[in-house]
């Protein structure tokens, strides 16, 4: 007779947390409308920002399981001195969820759509942070006239797999598994906006702190979204894809010789040993050598979010990557 009281409980509470997160992702797109505009690409709208004046153009792709909120220490710095665009890939944010695969190929190409009919000519100064620098990496193997140069913040390795601890792979790969499999169901059921709400979501505790206070309501919001966590299961499933595009399109292609700053972390967080550490700082070196004009360098007091916790260095880069870019007459 207990076992029945405390498996009616059970459903109880999961059909009040689903009811919870039907209303609250009902009344998203009241209480928190979007920041910027929405556009029209293959019948999903995604959303975009433009900020600043003059050429190029920063655009700023942001990683898996983020949005352009995660910009907005560094959006109106660089602002001030060349137009800068940042939007949402579809699904998270304030864009649209999509029904295609969201591999590297499919993003770069909305991307390349979303700059045509918002008028933002090319070339362009890429700016990738973690998965977001495989997209940006293809767009400028794909499409080298367009992109002027680039700035890759922490960004993931299309060999990370080869070179990581084979226990890391592992770990990396149930995440996958979790992520494809429980997540979205968890944030159907209202779990996930819990932990948002707690600030505690899996190997991100106290996210949101890095956030100014004013926009965490905004932000948490957009995290505990149903959508936000369908997308990141489909970019989880289309990782193994994503990476392998990156790959052939490195061994078919050069990179450009174009002004390239890489940064990476300096400090340990989510839950990541310091031996990653320095292997990631060794894929990142190679990703600097990729350009004859490319530099690595740390942030010496940031972990992987560099953009939210060192903000200042990321804009210095992308400012010396424009200036060089204007230099070199690439722009």
């Amino acid at each position: 007779m207990l076992w029945l009281v405390i498996i009616a409980m059970l459903i109880g509470l999961l059909s009040l947390g689903a009811a919870f997160q039907a209303i609250s992702t009902f009344r998203f797109s009241r209480k928190f409308p979007p920041p910027g505009k929405l556009i029209n690409i293959d019948g999903c709208h995604l959303h975009y920002q433009v900020m600043g004046e003059g050429n190029p153009t920063v655009v700023f792709v942001s990683g898996q399981g983020a949005t352009s909120l995660d910009w907005q220490l560094v959006q109106p710095e660089v602002a001030k001195f060349t137009k800068i665009l940042t939007y949402d890939r579809a699904g998270y944010g304030w864009s649209d969820l999509s029904t295609t695969p969201r591999t590297s190929v499919q993003i770069v190409n909305e991307l390349r759509q979303l700059l045509t009919q918002a008028g933002i000519e090319a070339p362009y100064i890429l700016v990738g942070m973690s998965f977001g620098g495989l997209p940006v990496r293809l767009f400028a193997y794909e499409y080298p006239e367009e992109v002027a140069g680039m700035v890759l913040v922490d960004v993931t390795h299309e060999m990370l797999y080869e070179r990581f601890p084979r226990a890391i792979v592992k770990l990396n790969e149930q995440f996958d598994w979790w992520a494809i499999n429980i997540l979205p169901i968890a944030a159907r059921l209202g779990l996930l906006r819990l932990l948002v709400l707690l600030d505690y979501l899996p190997l991100a505790p106290g996210l949101f702190k890095k956030f100014p206070v004013s926009s965490r309501p905004q932000a948490k919001a957009v995290y505990a979204h149903t959508k936000f966590w369908d997308t990141f299961r489909q970019e989880s499933a289309a990782f193994n894809t994503t990476i392998m595009e990156v790959q052939q399109a490195r061994a078919a292609k050069p990179f450009p010789a174009i002004p390239l700053i890489v940064i990476s972390a300096g400090k340990q967080d989510f839950g990541v040993s310091q031996e990653v550490m320095q292997i990631q700082k060794e894929l990142l070196i190679d990703l600097a050598n990729q350009s004859p004009y490319g530099v690595h360098i740390v942030s010496e007091k940031s972990g992987h979010l560099i953009q939210l916790d060192d903000p200042e260095l990321v804009v210095n880069a992308i400012r010396k990557v424009v200036d060089e870019a204007s230099c070199k007459g690439t722009v």
